[in-house]
């Protein structure tokens, strides 16, 4: 239905959308704040593409699950690829190595890079990416209470050998 000169444009009430979308968005994520990054980020998009359908409920839940489940796949790729990096069995150099590194740095270097495979993932996946248990056991395929052994020994390996050397 097309608007006819000098018919009013009907604004669509943007706190029942919002609220709306909000319900949705805090069920898939469970947290407020990336709640309302998601509602944002659909009502943006639908705005920019189709904003005579941001009142239709449903187009606006199909938008914001098809971006909350690109979210995730995304997601899941780059703790793949974190993980795969983590796992690989060469050394940590790179061109900041070339630099004065301080004298700490280096002895915690040498020490994580004589730890297992699995367990320097799961030190770097905890400290560098900073994920929780859950995700990092999903990153490593592997149970939680393994990745709670694998870094607790890493931990431990790393300070001793740190504190040796000091």
């Amino acid at each position: 239905m097309a608007l006819e000169i000098g018919e009013p444009q009907r604004m669509p009430d943007w706190s029942a959308i919002t609220e709306r979308l909000r319900r949705m968005a805090l069920a898939l994520t469970r947290s407020c704040d990336d709640a309302d990054d998601l509602v944002q980020q659909t009502l943006v998009t639908l705005l920019a593409k189709q904003p005579d359908r941001v009142s239709h409920t449903g187009y606006a839940r199909q938008t914001m699950m098809r971006i909350w489940l690109d979210q995730q796949r995304s997601l899941r790729r780059r703790l793949r690829r974190v993980a795969r990096l983590a796992l690989t069995t060469g050394t940590w150099h790179t061109d900041q190595d070339r630099l004065s590194m301080s004298d700490q740095h280096n002895r915690v270097r040498r020490a994580m890079d004589t730890l297992p495979p699995r367990q320097r993932a799961a030190v770097v996946l905890r400290l560098v990416e900073e994920l929780d248990y859950d995700e990092i056991a999903t990153a490593l395929d592997c149970s939680v209470q393994s990745v709670r052994a694998s870094l607790h020994l890493g931990r431990h390996r790393v300070r001793r050998l740190v504190g040796e050397a000091s």
